[in-house]
């Protein structure tokens, strides 16, 4: 699976996401995903065996927004 930043994803919950930025980290890259309807609902994911896999530890989480706030203030 190919995933590219502001694709459009619709997950088995039949929602949309917008890919929003990829942040790779520990040589993984991880997409933060935002409902397309509702932007302010957010997770992020992984690929594993060629679908995606949310994230749910709160730590990893919180260091993916850190890089996430990294690259925005670093353009």
């Amino acid at each position: 699976m190919n995933i590219g930043l502001y694709d459009i994803l619709t997950l088995d919950n039949n929602i949309d996401y917008i890919v929003s930025s990829i942040i790779e980290h520990n040589n993984i890259k991880y997409f933060f995903l935002c409902e397309e309807k509702h932007p302010t609902k957010i997770m992020f994911c992984f690929l594993r065996e060629n679908k995606l896999v949310k994230v749910d530890d709160a730590k990893l989480i919180e260091i993916l927004k850190l890089k996430i706030a990294k690259e925005l203030l670093n353009q």
